[in-house]
């Protein structure tokens, strides 16, 4: 089949068969992916803008100050540092105690041993995609109750996301 001058039947060199079938595989996938037929077009349902809004408890800062509406806050999803956020809003309040009082109704006040102790619910949007599975960020899926930190000038925070919301384009 192969003679000693490694070619097909006496005619064909086995390594220019090899090459021009390469060749024809790549063409014939580019057109198919251009096609539209690529499994992997499929994938992405639409493109748009996120909301995420994420939970921040028991932070204990003298100046509450430092969360700001329109800054950049760097995130971390799983230990891989995505690109800045920006922050559209910022929830904060004194963390409170809880009792009864002597009518055995509930009461909620400001703890007066920790006055600095604030719980934040903060919202941050970014450019997203939307699957079968979810909203995917910077290629990380963003579902209520994963772990994220943010990183801004004033503050690094371990926070748990809460509410996401998707905004087509």
């Amino acid at each position: 089949m192969i003679d000693a001058n490694g070619k097909l039947f006496g005619r064909l060199n086995i390594i220019d068969l090899a090459l021009v079938t390469v060749i024809v595989a790549a063409l014939a996938g580019l057109v198919w992916a251009k096609a539209g037929q690529s499994p992997i077009n499929n994938i992405v349902k639409a493109r748009g803008s996120a909301e995420v809004t994420v939970a921040i408890r028991g932070i204990r800062a003298v100046d509450p100050s430092v969360f700001k509406v329109g800054e950049k806050a760097f995130l971390t999803i799983r230990n891989q540092r995505y690109a800045p956020v920006e922050v559209t809003k910022v929830d904060q309040w004194q963390r409170k105690i809880t009792f009864l009082n002597s009518k055995d109704q509930i009461i909620a006040l400001p703890d007066p041993t920790a006055p600095e102790v604030r719980d934040i619910n903060l919202t941050f949007r970014d450019q997203a995609e939307l699957t079968d599975e979810g909203v995917v960020l910077g290629g990380h899926h963003v579902k209520v109750g994963n772990s994220v930190e943010l990183d801004a000038f004033g503050y690094r925070l371990n926070a748990s996301i809460m509410h996401v919301q998707f905004k087509e384009q």
